[in-house]
């Protein structure tokens, strides 16, 4: 009678080996192939609470808000007080001058038109104005990943609804 024989084959010792090293590999490559999803998904989620708060300010302070895009993948607020009547550069957080990172670029689109940030314009303020009524100027604000465009997200109002997000 044969004695049985204890322990594992080293056919089963590489499976096991196999299914460790695939679910290590999966591990530790999703939050790099998800990294740039989440940093678009952030900055789009920064600007739409940020949209949020000015229409919002700009109804209970009696002022009028603007955006303006530049071409180094910044974006400014501006604010036009009502004794002025000229714009005026915020710098106050969180409606200071911010600049996306680097592997993100930003364009607008208002009226059907695109505002290239690149273009020289004399005029400095901004391109979108929010109303001191909620109202703003209908726009489509493009965030797209340089390397990778399918992820792209874009904040859109029509003028008289909120910002949203789509894709």
């Amino acid at each position: 009678m044969p004695s049985k024989m204890k322990g594992f084959t080293l056919v089963e010792m590489l499976v096991v080996v196999l299914i460790i090293g695939i679910l290590l590999g999966i591990t530790l490559l999703s939050p790099i192939t998800g990294s740039i999803h989440k940093t678009v998904q952030d900055q789009s989620a920064r600007l739409e609470v940020l949209f949020s708060q000015v229409r919002d300010k700009a109804l209970l302070e009696n002022v009028e808000y603007g955006f303006s895009v530049q071409a180094d993948g910044s974006y400014q607020w501006w604010l036009m007080p009502l004794e002025s009547r000229e714009w005026v550069m915020l710098n106050e957080s969180p409606l200071q001058s911010y600049k996306l990172p680097s592997s993100l670029s930003l364009w607008l689109e208002v009226a059907e038109e695109v505002t290239d940030p690149g273009d020289d314009e004399e005029f400095e303020g901004p391109v979108v104005v929010f109303y001191s009524d909620r109202q703003a100027t209908p726009f489509k604000l493009h965030i797209e990943p340089i390397d990778d465009p399918k992820q792209s997200v874009v904040l859109v109002t029509d003028g008289l609804s909120d910002v949203e997000v789509t894709r």
